[in-house]
């Protein structure tokens, strides 16, 4: 059986993106290989068993493109609305909070998006129903 460990993401600066990861979702560097030409620090918290594994390719000036493959990374929290809220108040922008709901009204999933600083899609779902 296969067991997820990481999704690893190209960063432009490594410190602006460890504050932002550690504020936002409370993620901290487990494990960090540094090397003359890269970077590799691996973020988790407590919740977590997989990480992300946070790529910084040092002296590169460009920001990375995205393509239209990349989707996005998503995060569960307790209260969605709250969550949004504690982001806004860091100064963070997240975008409106959503809901999706079946044809009954039925509650599926309430959610929002946030960019991290390299423009990364970070989704941020209330748990609930499949989202645990």
């Amino acid at each position: 059986m296969a067991k997820l460990i990481h999704t690893m993401i190209r960063v432009q600066d490594l410190d602006r993106s460890l504050q932002f990861y550690r504020q936002a979702f409370k993620l901290d560097v487990s494990h960090r290989l540094d090397f003359p030409e890269f970077t590799l620090a691996y973020l988790r918290n407590a919740e977590a068993d997989a990480e992300i594994e946070l790529t910084w390719n040092k002296g590169r000036t460009e920001p990375y493109a995205h393509a239209d493959g990349y989707g996005h990374i998503a995060f569960c929290v307790d209260d969605a609305q709250a969550e949004r809220q504690r982001l806004v108040e860091l100064g963070m922008t997240p975008n409106d909070m959503r809901e999706f709901r079946n044809d009954s009204g039925e509650l599926l999933a309430r959610y929002f998006f946030i960019q991290d600083p390299d423009g990364y899609k970070i989704e941020v779902l209330e748990r609930h129903g499949h989202y645990q």
